[in-house]
């Protein structure tokens, strides 16, 4: 080991550093609870009310916001929770200033002891408090996911701001079923943006694009960088006819606003991308669906005990992002669908054959949970988006499918975070 490189011992206990920093956090947070839970019960009742605070103690001169924070604290079901919900060292000092001569002397003496070791504690740590959540999220599950939706919320906020657009509900739905040409599978994928708004007249917005011989990238879908041979992957529309190339065949008409907007084609070698051009912002409509199809996108044999079947790119900033997959009625009885999220690769080529169940440097911090769909049509219903059954119903069935032969899954996330590479793989359990 080098000498630049920390021990990841602790030199009195050989303890991992980590094992002992998680009893350090463990113990502030008992002893915290421990005498400010009783102190707050004799101030605010018991269980404590912000009102009582704010009201029958008006010399306190607690704001309503630090006497909420406060209370929820001291609501919380176990030590670290409340640890996570309670303010600054700063706040907690303030409560017990002004609390002097209101309850016991001994308790307020443990109290400030206490906060000396909760300050003591966000001192030693890089980052501070941020520092601290971040460590508590690895082991709760409650405090992650709310730590996580602050951060993509106050991301949300910045990259509207940046990119000159955003949407209020993108939704997606990938149809797996068997293709015509035996031992392959056909895909449709279809894209909603719901509330699609222009902040910026000049910013232009990327809808699909298109490569001859290789898969589409819509929005934000990863392109495969495998050029098709004559019996390989094709793009096509909903209806299967191979070479579709004008906006009009992925645009689907009767689920859009109307007029639908002209679209702009933009073409890089030999990759075109469709983009609603620069107007202004109220010329934006309010929903847009596209459609399209990827003929033998993939071989039906199974190899390997994963497959990742889809890489997505988010470039459209939205506060809902819905991702549905369904499979044929027989297609792969035994597979269930992970999720990753991952820092794109250098080149900016998905690496494919990355497992969503294992850890990797480019993966990042960020969860989702996947529910099971009812079976068939009745699972296609989104709450907020009235069409959602019927757009989908209409689209599976101009593929030749049977909308009531498939089962499928849902994720959903609120404000995902742009230009993070989403992997969709599904897992085999006979593998």
């Amino acid at each position: 080991m080098s000498e630049e490189q920390p021990s990841s011992f602790d030199d009195e206990t050989f303890a991992p550093v980590e094992d002992a920093l998680a009893r350090r956090i463990a113990q502030v947070a008992s002893e915290l609870q421990g005498v400010l839970v009783p102190l707050l019960e004799q101030l605010a009742g018991s269980p404590p009310r912000p009102m009582r605070l704010t009201r029958e103690h008006p010399g306190l001169g607690l704001d309503k916001s630090l006497a909420s924070r406060l209370v929820q604290a001291a609501k919380a079901e176990s030590d670290m929770q409340f640890l996570h919900l309670l303010p600054s060292p700063t706040g907690i000092r303030m409560l017990l200033e002004r609390a002097r001569g209101l309850t016991d002397r001994a308790l307020l003496a443990r109290a400030d002891e206490a906060v000396e070791r909760f300050q003591s504690l966000l001192d030693a740590l890089p980052g501070g408090r941020q520092a601290l959540d971040a460590h508590m999220g690895e082991s709760s599950a409650s405090i992650r996911e709310k730590r996580e939706h602050i951060a993509r919320q106050a991301s949300f906020k910045a990259v509207s701001f940046l990119f000159g657009h955003y949407c209020e509900t993108l939704a997606t739905a990938l149809f797996v079923f068997p293709s015509r040409t035996p031992g392959f599978i056909d895909v449709v994928e279809i894209h909603r943006r719901i509330g699609l708004r222009r902040l910026t007249p000049s910013a232009q917005l990327p809808l699909l694009s298109v490569h001859p011989g290789r898969e589409p990238q819509e929005d934000e879908g990863s392109l495969d960088a495998t050029v098709a041979e004559p019996d390989g992957p094709a793009m096509a529309d909903v209806a299967g006819h191979a070479g579709a190339h004008d906006p009009a065949d992925f645009l689907i008409a009767e689920s859009s606003s109307s007029p639908l907007p002209p679209v702009q084609v933009e073409h890089d070698g030999a990759l075109a991308t469709f983009l609603l051009a620069a107007g202004m912002v109220d010329m934006t409509p309010l929903r847009l669906t596209t459609a399209f199809r990827v003929l033998r996108a993939e071989p039906v044999a199974q190899q390997a005990p994963y497959r990742v079947l889809r890489n997505y790119m988010l470039h459209t900033p939205c506060r809902t992002l819905v991702r549905d997959v369904w499979l044929a009625d027989g297609l792969w009885p035994d597979a269930f669908p992970q999720v990753g999220y991952y820092l794109p690769s250098p080149s900016g080529t998905p690496a494919v054959d990355l497992d969503p169940a294992q850890p990797h440097y480019r993966r990042v911090n960020l969860t989702t949970r996947i529910e099971q769909r009812p079976h068939g049509a009745e699972g296609f219903a989104l709450p907020g988006i009235s069409d959602q059954r019927a757009t989908l119903e209409r689209v599976i069935a101009r593929a030749g499918q049977d909308p009531r032969a498939f089962r499928g899954w849902r994720c959903e996330m609120a404000y995902p975070v742009p230009l993070i590479e989403m992997k969709l793989a599904f897992r085999f359990a006979g593998t």
